[in-house]
């Protein structure tokens, strides 16, 4: 089934593409409409924009709650209330759609003031089809512009000279959460995407030697992931600028300047630029930062600071996962899980990378730390407490897959054979989890979670099914989940010594020599042990297997 061995970047695009596109699919469907934390005016002003109102009329508060004309079945989302935030409580409560479900009616949406470039690329399926097929199918299509980039994201990193680490750090930062968000109308998902495709190609075109025809994919993919970024939402500059400073942090100095030399860079950078001028427009002309007052409003700096300190960890299950209106989160195990990964990931990079490397982890996992304090501490005496955890997934994906290039420059050489079992056991662990966690989700929405319920009466007993029903469901995300897996595993026993002197595709390990420094098969050009961290950059790429 695996593509020819040369072409690595576009089979490490196809495949991830194709597994997280169908988990992402399997969370559009088991989700029901309005369960997700502030689709209905996500969906709202996606299906206005696309009609051609970018922004919507004013209530008369002057806040940002806007008129929009849309299809009664897209208004009619903001009317589904019934089991949100009860997790005893099913969709089954959830009123019929009012009378003619294509009839355009005016609807009230929190978003009307977002800059309106996500909406107009998810909401065009509402111009199709109508009733709630348009909700799925706006998922559907935020999910695919998702996988792209992250599948961007991993294809850059297959073609880097050593990526075994930053691979299985970017397929650990694919949470539950992150699915989950994929699978929805909500700008999250393409923040997270971009930023996550930004760093790798980005890194790409630094330490990636590339010439000619080679420079295209990972200009074009930056170019595009950058201009959507910045015009995604009103923090989104914000993160932009956190993960290309913490990209330039790995380059060189050499490395920097030859990039600058390539005119496509040039280019790109016009592009980008007018980008995130059109974005700072749309922020400072429509007030995109508006909210209405949260709990806390009128608290100082000082007290919103103090507060979002003693919640930082907590903040971490919204990285993970968090489901519903905030209302059920991921089984304890899952959590205990990508916890434990995330730190262990983080600190290796930190105490183990060197230079640069190490400096740009400190650098992502600071901004990851601190920015959420900084930030709320600013904006607690007018809105109040609005902080939510996957506000700043953006920088979380690209902090794993930063902290697994650390690791690899750290240590270039395959993984010793008694890691695989560990790496494998870790990917088998992550997989079931992803797959435990979406049926636990689908449970609650299927037949209510209570101690009278049994996990029997999601076949016998439903109270509500998702389109296609709920076996189906489970069983698209399976299959994905799966893929996925077999990826991973795949990508670990490529990059593994299975014997003395080999890797596991057979071609020549580097060898350790008494002196600790390593060397390469006869077979190769030999070469001196590296003086500096610049020299440890420049040693023979480990050679990459298929996934």
């Amino acid at each position: 089934m695996s593509p020819p061995d040369r072409n690595p970047g576009a089979r490490w695009f196809w495949w991830p593409l194709l597994a997280i596109f169908v988990m992402s699919s399997g969370w559009a469907l088991a989700s029901p409409v309005s369960s997700i934390p502030d689709e209905p005016a996500h969906i709202i002003k996606a299906a206005a924009v696309v009609r051609g109102e970018l922004v919507g009329a004013q209530t008369g508060d002057g806040g940002p709650l806007l008129a929009v004309q849309v299809p009664r079945a897209i208004e009619h989302t903001n009317q589904i209330t019934c089991f949100v935030r009860n997790i005893t409580a099913t969709p089954q409560c959830s009123p019929a759609i009012p009378g003619d479900a294509n009839e355009i009616v005016s609807a009230l949406t929190t978003a009307g003031l977002y800059n309106p470039v996500y909406y107009a690329a998810v909401g065009w399926p509402s111009l199709v089809v109508g009733g709630f097929k348009a909700v799925y199918g706006m998922r559907l299509v935020s999910a695919l512009l998702t996988s792209v980039f992250l599948a961007l994201a991993f294809s850059a990193l297959s073609r880097l000279p050593r990526n075994k680490w930053a691979t299985v750090g970017l397929a650990v930062a694919v949470t539950p959460m992150t699915l989950f968000l994929s699978g929805s109308v909500n700008p999250n998902s393409l923040e997270f995407a971009t930023t996550a495709a930004i760093a790798a190609n980005l890194t790409l075109l630094l330490k990636g030697s590339l010439k000619g025809r080679a420079l295209i994919v990972p200009v074009a993919a930056t170019t595009v992931a950058a201009a959507l970024l910045a015009n995604t939402k009103a923090l989104s500059l914000l993160w932009m600028l956190v993960v290309v400073v913490a990209v330039l942090l790995l380059g060189t100095a050499a490395e920097i300047k030859a990039v600058l030399r390539r005119p496509s860079v040039w280019a790109s950078s016009a592009v980008i630029g007018l980008s995130c001028v059109y974005a700072l427009w749309w922020v400072a002309s429509h007030n995109s930062l508006a909210s209405k007052p949260f709990d806390g409003a009128g608290l100082g700096f000082d007290a919103g600071a103090e507060i979002m300190i003693d919640r930082t960890f907590l903040f971490m299950q919204g990285y993970i996962g968090q489901f519903g209106w905030l209302e059920l989160d991921a089984p304890t195990g899952v959590m205990a899980l990508w916890t434990a990964a995330f730190f262990a990931a983080v600190l290796a990079a930190i105490i183990y990378g060197r230079g640069r490397y190490r400096a740009a982890t400190i650098f992502v996992s600071a901004a990851l730390l601190l920015l959420p304090i900084l930030l709320q501490a600013v904006i607690i005496t007018d809105q109040g407490m609005v902080w939510q955890g996957r506000y700043i997934l953006a920088i979380f994906v690209p902090c794993l897959m930063i902290a697994g290039m650390a690791l690899d420059n750290s240590d270039p050489r395959p993984w010793p054979a008694p890691a695989v079992p560990a790496l494998n056991t870790l990917i088998v662990l992550l997989a079931v989890s992803h797959l435990v966690t979406f049926v636990w989700v689908l449970r609650r929405y299927v037949t209510g979670l209570s101690m009278e319920i049994r996990w029997i009466d999601m076949l016998q007993n439903p109270q509500w099914q998702p389109p296609l029903g709920t076996l189906t469901a489970v069983a698209v995300f399976a299959a994905g989940t799966a893929l996925g897996a077999f990826l991973l595993l795949k990508h670990v026993r490529t990059n593994a010594v299975v014997a003395p002197g080999t890797r596991a595709h057979g071609t020549p390990a580097p060898e350790t020599s008494a002196a600790g420094t390593v060397t390469t098969p006869a077979t190769e050009p030999a070469r001196s042990a590296p003086a500096s961290t610049d020299d440890r950059e420049r040693l023979a790429p480990v050679q990459m297997g298929k996934p």
